[in-house]
């Protein structure tokens, strides 16, 4: 009996371990560009905590860490690999991206980050097969164009071929639909005179 309640209580205690490291109950989902006093679409968004980020961060690793976490949900430390496999947190929801790496989904700043996280880790090549083969983002679909674009900014920052103090203007010219692009979409969209 004793060796059925040890085989009990180990097993309770490995499912709770596990749970910890999947589920991560004390994960933040909070928007961090809330308490920044960011404003502007999601991508709009992004662009703006990078530039704040790369105003206090005092390394190109620190300010991928750091855009990780705040951004897509994605640990700094040991379980990272375990958020990326996760698929990160909506930490920023919403639009605002050019029509080539829109999906329809509000979960596109999450997206590019977990790429820009990914190929810290992997590399461009591995990220890449990854992105292919497990996630099935082909290359020619918005998801698969986002992550190509996180791939080469975050190799582009490690490598010094992007500054920080670029990092922001990358993602808004490279990134974001122009604002007015925006409204037109919107305006065209309530063309029944506001009813």
């Amino acid at each position: 009996m004793k060796v059925l309640l040890a085989i009990a209580v180990a097993c309770v205690l490995a499912a709770a371990a596990l749970a910890y490291f999947l589920v991560d109950p004390f994960g933040d989902d909070s928007d961090p560009t809330a308490r920044l006093h960011l404003s502007g679409t999601a991508c709009e968004r992004l662009s703006e905590l990078a530039g704040y980020l790369a105003d206090t961060d005092d390394n190109v690793n620190e300010f991928l860490l750091d855009l990780g976490q705040q951004a897509g949900g994605i640990s700094k430390g040991r379980r990272a690999l375990t958020d990326l496999a996760r698929g990160g947190r909506n930490r920023i929801p919403g639009k605002g991206f050019k029509q080539r790496f829109d999906d329809g989904s509000v979960g596109q700043v999450r997206h590019f980050v977990g790429y820009v996280r990914a190929s810290m880790f992997g590399g461009t090549a591995v990220t890449r097969w990854i992105s292919e083969h497990l996630r099935h983002d082909p290359p020619d679909s918005p998801d698969g164009r986002l992550g190509d674009e996180g791939i080469e900014f975050a190799q582009d920052l490690i490598a010094g071929r992007l500054e920080l103090s670029e990092a922001s203007g990358w993602l808004r010219t490279r990134l974001c639909r122009r604002p007015s692009a925006i409204y037109r979409t919107s305006e065209v969209g309530s063309s029944d005179g506001g009813a």
